[in-house]
């Protein structure tokens, strides 16, 4: 099967809050806006303390875990007119600063958000988010076959 298009984050850094903790998972929230069942899969690649350059840090998957299992790649099926939240908690080894991370995401959805429109969001427990860990649908950058 072939899927839609393919759209990333980009790489991006998990800052740090004002007393030194980091966000603690990441909420990705998809809104179908299509007439029928649109589905995307989802991943996330963590770069772990990474090395200033020459030095290189291998990309490596986020597992990502919800009721039915663990997954590395989680396909997201989006009833038509219909929402759905994905949280990422992948523990304190990802998701402290330094680390670099990025999600891709492919299927149904496009860089117009004329099917499956995405946000993205880095928390903690308490609710706080960090604006600079906020990406909307219109900051995911299309990526070419």
């Amino acid at each position: 099967m072939k899927l839609g298009k393919k759209l990333t984050s980009g790489p991006f850094f998990v800052p740090l809050f004002q007393d030194g903790t980091a966000v603690e998972y990441l909420l990705i929230g998809f809104k179908n806006l299509a007439d029928e069942q649109s589905t995307v899969n989802l991943s996330v690649q963590v770069c772990r303390d990474p090395f200033l350059y020459p030095g290189i840090s291998p990309e490596v998957a986020v597992p990502i875990t919800i009721s039915t299992g663990t997954y590395t790649e989680l396909a997201v099926d989006i009833p038509a007119g219909s929402c759905t939240v994905v949280k990422v908690d992948a523990g304190p080894e990802t998701f402290q600063g330094n680390n670099m991370l990025r999600v891709t995401l492919e299927g149904d959805l496009d860089e117009d958000g004329e099917e499956v429109v995405v946000a993205l969001s880095g928390v903690k427990t308490g609710g706080e988010t960090v604006v600079s860990m906020v990406f909307k649908h219109n900051d995911f950058i299309e990526l070419d076959d």
